[in-house]
């Protein structure tokens, strides 16, 4: 018998003995009982096939640390738990005299406080659970999906996941270049959704179409509609402005293509390039259809429903390799409200890149991000933002400082898709020249 074998069998017999006393120990002993020879031994086998089954159990399953998360398995199941800190420190710098009230803001956030747990099932079945402890420590349900793999490539997975439009959104929190996602990626994201989608991944090229509520719809109930929020002239009541947000659309499709003509799949999983890491390439583009009612006012303030169509694209282009990295995104979308408003078509655009210093662990990184409202909009200036920083690795994104600073250089209020955005580091105002500081400290278990 093997010594693990030998243990297994030590810590069952322990266990089934420490229960049995229980029992024992209020009653009389067996001999004052009067309990015979074959009454004993019977007690004993009993005792035996139980600790042997607890040893089955114990070398059945295994828990450890994979270097990425904790882990439990056993017949066929396994559970991985992880979670994620990220807190910073930030300074927002801006213009004496503007609608914001004070020129300087700043203070400590905690901006993500997050908890995993996945794993799979049977071989061919996933799952993924996640929550969020937002910045004022009400615990939000992020991720909840079950996925089943099929042959040749092809995969399902349902539930509550991002959609697959934007690869800066897709890019997990973990692993962005800079402190957090653009501006841009911002005002034009999907978001999460709750839906089912399909997935085939192939050598050099994969895709994934989802069939949802509608971008941003996270934790929303069936009877929950999109909003249109709407401003008007006081004089005049001429509509001045609106914007699609929060609820569920009536229908909503997803679909983005990827092709790689260099490198690996995992390679696009973050946007830096380790030292040593070979060449790839990466372009992707995606398109995004929705559509239904929702609720918004007229100037006199009564409720009204507006039918609504929105559809949105995007293409984007990565490259990187031996400790550099570069990528570019372009992203619009065109919002049909019927007679509610004219159509609006809206355009972003990110480029970032990066560099490792030689024999060191710091990186270096440079983003520039652009949202370009319709003409037709009364806030139809552009809205630009200069991002330059530095990341140090202790750990790879396991452990890291990333610090940076951005310029804003336009006035918000001149436009109408920008808004405070403190994730960013934005305070919405209408003077130019914003500047804000981050410091972020980020940890992964």
């Amino acid at each position: 018998m093997s010594q693990t074998k030998c243990l297994s069998l030590f810590a069952g017999v322990a266990a089934s003995l420490s229960a049995a006393s229980v029992t024992l120990a209020d009653s009389q002993s067996w001999t004052e009982s009067g309990m015979n020879a074959d009454e004993v031994r019977a007690i004993v086998s009993e005792m035996l096939a139980d600790a042997d089954n607890r040893s089955s159990l114990l070398q059945s399953g295994s828990a450890g640390h994979d270097g990425n998360h904790f882990y439990l398995a056993g017949s066929g199941f396994k559970l991985t738990v992880g979670g994620q800190i990220q807190f910073r420190y930030i300074a927002n710098f801006g213009d004496d005299g503007g609608i914001r009230g004070d020129s300087f803001e700043s203070g400590f956030q905690t901006r993500r406080t997050r908890l995993e747990f996945g794993g799979e099932a049977w071989g061919d079945w996933g799952y993924f659970v996640q929550g969020d402890f937002g910045t004022g420590g009400g615990f939000m349900l992020l991720d909840g999906w079950v996925s089943r793999s099929l042959d040749n490539g092809w995969g399902l997975r349902w539930g509550q996941f991002k959609l697959p439009f934007l690869r800066e959104e897709l890019v997990s929190d973990k692993r962005q270049l800079a402190a957090d996602r653009s501006f841009t990626n911002d005002v034009f994201t999907m978001g999460r959704a709750q839906g089912i989608e399909l997935q085939w991944e192939g050598d050099d090229w994969r895709f994934a179409f989802a069939f949802s509520d509608g971008g941003g719809s996270l934790n929303t109930d069936i009877t929950a509609n999109k909003v249109i929020g709407a401003t008007y002239d006081p004089v005049s009541s001429a509509l001045t402005g609106f914007a699609l947000s929060g609820g569920e659309a009536e229908y909503a499709l997803t679909g983005r293509a990827e092709w790689k003509w260099a490198g690996n799949w995992s390679d696009f999983d973050d946007f830096t390039a380790n030292a040593n890491e070979e060449y790839s390439g990466m372009v992707g583009a995606a398109l995004h259809w929705e559509g239904g009612e929702a609720g918004s006012f007229d100037s006199v303030g009564a409720p009204i429903n507006v039918d609504y169509t929105l559809f949105a694209w995007t293409v984007d282009a990565s490259v990187e390799g031996n400790g550099w990295n570069l990528f570019g995104a372009y992203v619009g979308t065109q919002l049909d409200t019927d007679d509610f408003a004219d159509d609006v078509t809206d355009h972003g655009f990110v480029v970032q890149g990066g560099v490792l210093i030689p024999d060191s662990d710091w990186e270096l990184f440079a983003r520039w991000d652009a949202v370009l409202p319709d003409g037709d909009r009364a806030g139809d200036d552009a809205f630009n933002t200069l991002t330059l920083g530095t990341n140090y690795y202790l750990n790879g994104h396991a452990a890291k400082f990333t610090f940076d600073v951005q310029w804003f250089f336009d006035e918000g209020a001149m436009n109408d898709l920008a808004s405070t955005n403190t994730s960013v580091g934005y305070i919405f105002d209408d003077q130019d020249g914003q500047v804000a500081l981050r410091g972020q400290f980020q940890l992964l278990f």
